[in-house]
């Protein structure tokens, strides 16, 4: 999952001045870890130095920044490399700092981006190892080092190496964990803010609309029943369209301001089973209720329990099922299910009905995009709105013509 682009800028810039600081870190600790030979450590510095001038200069051009990212973690493994091998190999002091490089991928490309740095870190220390043991590494040219690889056993490398790669992955394990939690928090807080500015403006235009509208509407409905008897038929069906499309818009207006509003959610215990027979009971007596359309009730005595705020997600399922008997305007089947496991319950509600082209389906969550003549486009958004913010997800599967599968997911609390 590729980061905004002006995040994507700003992590960069993190990592470079990072970079720097780290080794003016490094330059300082040199007097007292290498009092006498530094020319290779110095070199490193420099070459850290240099590289950071020239990222800065490829940042500040906000060309191919995925590129730069990735020949920034790259290169920060081949100094790293060369810091281990210079101070020691195996027994650096300086094997951890392969870490730096993990986090960086995990915090500026991608969570798994971090296992791929885990596995260049874990074949670069291997490497150097082995590399010393066979005597692979010029001793002149690491002047510093007092201990060398062929120093030890072979039992002994293995398991050094072992802790190593263990402590590399763990990193990385930890590394995509916590960035998936971080890019989710960052998405949700993103969305609140949208949300947020949307819910001030359309107050506003609401305001100014509403209120002429509802005038309008009734005068029209005034005229209708004082003018009832002079006006012919055609006249009367154009004066009822006002009335009927000011209403729409009133709809749509109510739609977008509660869409626009953050739930408070007031979670509570609930029997998925009693709470899918509530709402089963309350599509029956909605207009698309359909009584040619056979339901199956699949989540009968499975006694699930979830936590959750029941008007919200009750909204959420009214919607979805609704949809479902639109879909089947001359009968079909619908298959109600619940499923838990270890970390979250799902609710999954399958038809028969018209289905959904893959164009329909990608733009199924956004507002006003509707199939429906007197829809507004703002069902499936305020569900997938809600579902979130419960900290779940909702998941739709359709074919043309041979039915829908919408699945929603809520986290265990």
């Amino acid at each position: 999952m590729l980061l905004p682009v002006a995040i994507f800028i700003k992590r960069l810039r993190v990592l470079t001045i990072a970079r720097l600081l780290i080794a003016t870190v490094f330059l300082f600790c040199a007097q007292f870890i290498f009092p006498k030979d530094r020319t290779l450590f110095y070199a490193l510095i420099a070459a850290c130095s240099i590289l950071s001038i020239i990222y800065i200069l490829w940042l500040l051009s906000t060309k191919k920044l995925v590129l730069l990212a990735w020949i920034q973690v790259l290169l920060d493994l081949v100094l790293e490399s060369a810091l281990v091998a210079y101070t020691g190999g195996v027994d650096s002091l300086f094997a951890t700092v392969y870490v730096l490089s993990i986090l960086s991928a995990g915090y500026i490309l991608s969570p798994v981006a971090s296992f791929y740095i885990a596995t260049g870190s874990s074949i670069c220390f291997i490497a150097i190892t082995f590399f010393d043991y066979a005597n692979w590494i010029p001793s002149g040219f690491f002047a510093p080092r007092t201990i060398s690889a062929k120093n030890h056993d072979i039992l002994y490398l293995f398991y050094s190496s072992y802790v190593r790669v263990t402590v590399f992955f763990l990193v990385a394990v930890l590394t995509y964990f916590f960035s998936q939690k971080i890019r989710k928090l960052e998405s949700t807080m993103k969305t609140q803010e949208r949300l947020v500015f949307l819910g001030e403006v359309i107050s506003s235009i609401a305001h100014e609309i509403r209120n002429p509208l509802t005038s309008i509407s009734g005068s029209v409905e005034l005229m209708i029943k004082q003018l009832k008897a002079k006006l012919n038929e055609k006249q009367q069906k154009l004066m009822g369209a006002v009335v009927d499309e000011s209403e729409r818009i009133n709809r749509i207006f109510s739609g977008l301001l509660d869409y626009s509003r953050l739930p408070e959610l007031r979670l509570e215990e609930v029997c998925l089973e009693s709470f899918l027979d509530q709402i089963l009971m309350l599509v029956e007596h909605q207009e698309s209720f359909n009584p040619k359309i056979n339901i199956l009730k699949l989540y009968k005595n499975k006694k699930i329990q979830v936590k959750m705020d029941p008007e919200y997600m009750k909204q959420v399922l009214m919607n979805i099922l609704v949809n479902s008997f639109q879909a089947m305007p001359n009968g079909g089947k619908l298959e109600i299910d619940s499923h838990a496991n270890r970390t979250e319950v799902s609710v999954s509600i399958n038809d028969t009905g018209m289905g959904m082209d893959r164009k329909t389906l990608n733009s199924i969550f956004v507002p006003f995009k509707t199939t429906k003549s007197n829809g507004t486009g703002l069902g499936l958004a305020q569900a997938y709105k809600i579902v979130s913010q419960h900290g779940g997800r909702l998941s739709i599967r359709s074919k043309k013509e041979k039915g829908t599968q919408v699945e929603v997911f809520i986290p265990k609390l």
